[in-house]
């Protein structure tokens, strides 16, 4: 029996340092989103903050764009605005409680003003069109399409536009965390960087979903 111990391939030792490279350059989006926004997202801003050669954007992603998209998918931010939350619903054929789709504003609200890169991206989103982040937005459509289908019937029936309402809520939920956390200025008077104005944003939230659940006579 031959005891040597095996030579490892030079092979495997290469294709790890490549995984190792494309990870580092995947979390230097990040870094770079967050210290100078999607204007300065370029392949020689994500190379320095990588500690490599920028050639190697093109070399191993193809394109800047396909770099973003892989940190965006890596990042999962669907799941940063209750991606989980949204399919544990959809399990309930009888339709969607009033509590449950105020949590998912309430959850969506939180993570805006938490996650930083999440207001980069939305704020991205907004000033440009990339075909990776219609791809995103387009996915977080399909999703809402899904929690519809379940939570709109009972509310439809008593000639209560959800969609209409949620679409409201939603963007003033949006903008409201992104003007909040960009200026940091008052909004109506309310400053949403205090406990005290968060408080009143997600109440005004339960107001008007506890208006629609009651119109709709769902109680």
């Amino acid at each position: 029996m031959d005891d040597k111990p095996k030579k490892r391939k030079r092979t495997s030792g290469v294709l790890r340092d490549k995984d190792r490279t494309k990870a580092k350059m995947v979390q230097a989006v990040g870094k770079v989103l967050l210290k100078k926004g999607y204007t300065g997202l370029n392949a020689s801003a994500i190379a320095k903050e990588a500690g490599i050669d920028k050639s190697l954007v093109w070399t191993y992603f193809g394109s800047l764009d396909n770099l973003v998209e892989e940190y965006i998918l890596q990042r999962d931010f669907l799941n940063a605005v209750a991606k989980n939350d949204v399919l544990s619903l959809l399990e309930n054929t009888n339709g969607i409680p009033k509590e449950a789709i105020y949590g998912i504003l309430h959850n969506q609200l939180e993570t805006l003003l938490k996650d930083k890169v999440l207001q980069k991206i939305i704020h991205w989103e907004i000033g440009e069109s990339k075909p990776f982040l219609r791809n995103l937005a387009d996915k977080r459509e399909e999703l809402g399409e899904a929690f519809f289908e379940v939570a709109e019937p009972a509310y439809k029936n008593a000639n209560v536009d959800l969609r209409g309402i949620l679409a409201v809520l939603i963007a003033g939920v949006y903008y409201l965390a992104l003007h909040g956390k960009t200026n940091g200025s008052l909004f109506c008077g309310i400053d949403i960087n205090e406990p005290a104005g968060e408080q009143r944003i997600k109440e005004a939230l339960y107001t008007v979903i506890e208006m629609a659940h009651q119109k709709a006579q769902l109680d």
